[in-house]
């Protein structure tokens, strides 16, 4: 099973059949068509406002795919999915321990910690081994209000990308971490990378039942999916931010690539293509699980501690979140 990415503007995702079809207005006016076989996908995610009729887009939910929608910058804007789960029960003690301060401070450790010993490994492992991280880790479990694990987690994140520099090869660097727009190439690397992992969490929580709108560490107030949020944390490091360290250390990103317009910086078509399938080698990588100690790919890792999150909330089994060395 695999993700259609359709990343030109001028494209158009149509049904024929038992297949998808996706038609490209070339320069010269010819038009390329390419059909895709619907039971190979598994997602279909849009990029730069592509055309969809509206036969593919019930038939992808109608087979249960759901259909992502990223800005031209890689930024998430919205997924029409498949119906909701009917696990009224999980609802309700997702909602339960967000009303109850010690299991949700207790919840938003767990995945602070892991985000920042997922972090501290992303240093370690290119040469980084002198960082404070492993200290910020073990602050953690002293706090004792949400706020105040919340600075923990935004001041290890300041210590984790001013040493980004130092890790990239030149003439990148990282003057600070810029969201909209994003000012520089290894920025724009970043948010694009974060949209695409916010695709495959949002895909999961849905996948599990949860409600994408009640999160823990994410407040609930600002209508971002908070949960999805929540999960995606420990797996920035370890999935999004190796992508982008990879793609520049291994050259496969040039500072060519990129387009700059009005200070906003992102990757040209033929980049973008690159950088995707880099991402996707990433998601289709085997670890074995620390959990379940069986051999598995980032994507359905993903999936687990969806999963794994709404067994916590259900029958209050400690949370782990998915670390690897």
């Amino acid at each position: 099973m695999s993700v259609l990415y359709i990343t030109q503007p001028n494209a158009i995702l149509s049904k024929k059949y038992e297949a998808f079809k996706v038609a490209v207005t070339q320069e010269d006016g010819s038009v390329n068509k390419q059909s895709i076989p619907a039971q190979t996908l598994e997602q279909i995610v849009l990029m730069g406002n592509p055309s969809v009729t509206g036969e593919a887009l019930c038939y992808a939910l109608e087979l249960g795919l759901p259909v992502h929608y990223l800005s031209i910058f890689g930024k998430h804007l919205g997924s029409a999915l498949p119906g909701y789960s009917r696990n009224g029960q999980l609802r309700l003690a997702q909602y339960a321990v967000h009303q109850d301060p010690e299991r949700r401070l207790a919840l938003v450790k767990a995945i602070v910690t892991g985000k920042i010993q997922n972090q501290y490994h992303v240093l370690y492992r290119h040469g980084q081994k002198d960082n404070p991280l492993k200290q910020r880790k073990g602050l953690v479990a002293e706090q004792q209000t949400l706020d105040q694990t919340r600075g923990i987690e935004g001041l290890a994140a300041r210590e984790y990308f001013e040493r980004w520099t130092q890790m990239l090869p030149e003439p990148f660097s990282l003057p600070g971490r810029h969201r909209r727009p994003p000012t520089d190439p290894v920025n724009a690397l970043l948010s694009f990378s974060y949209g695409l992992l916010r695709v495959q969490v949002t895909a999961a929580v849905h996948i599990a039942g949860l409600d994408p709108y009640i999160g823990y560490l994410h407040e609930t107030t600002r209508g971002q999916p908070a949960i999805v949020l929540d999960l995606m944390e420990e797996m920035r490091p370890l999935i999004a931010d190796n992508v982008v360290l990879s793609v520049l250390s291994h050259k496969e990103i040039q500072p060519g690539d990129f387009t700059e317009s009005l200070g906003a910086y992102r990757l040209e078509d033929n980049a973008r293509k690159t950088f995707l399938q880099a991402f996707e080698r990433k998601l289709n990588s085997e670890f074995t699980h620390p959990v379940f100690e069986y051999r598995c790919t980032y994507r359905r890792a993903i999936e687990l501690q969806a999963r794994l999150l709404a067994r916590h909330l259900q029958e209050g089994i400690p949370y782990k979140p998915l670390i690897v060395r």
